[in-house]
């Protein structure tokens, strides 16, 4: 384990108390984003927002409509080989970064 990753867990599991100082403004951070996540869940869920459609086929949605970067390209990517190694014929949507819909497709 490298230097910068030791470092990392010990401040993540309160094995060095002289930077606990530093965690306090990173939750006040934080509060918003689990405040408007778990509003969003509940819109959802109680379909305020959207109502589910039955598509009639297998899906798997992969996405995080908070944040990117989280390796979701390469991580579908491993999972339609997999679906493929299965002799199914996996199809992968995108929309793409800052995609917008420029027509409809069938």
């Amino acid at each position: 384990m490298g230097k910068i990753k030791r470092y990392i867990m010990k401040f993540l599991y309160n094995e060095r108390p002289e930077l606990r100082f530093i965690k306090f403004p990173l939750i006040l951070f934080s509060l918003p984003v689990i405040f408007f996540t778990t509003l969003k869940r509940f819109l959802y869920r109680h379909s305020f927002i959207l109502k589910a459609k039955d598509t009639g086929i297998f899906t798997v949605s992969l996405g995080n409509v908070n944040l990117g970067g989280t390796g979701k390209t390469p991580f579908s990517y491993t999972i339609g080989e997999y679906f493929y190694g299965l002799s199914l014929k996996p199809c992968i949507v995108s929309r793409g970064y800052k995609g917008r819909l420029k027509k409809n497709s069938i």
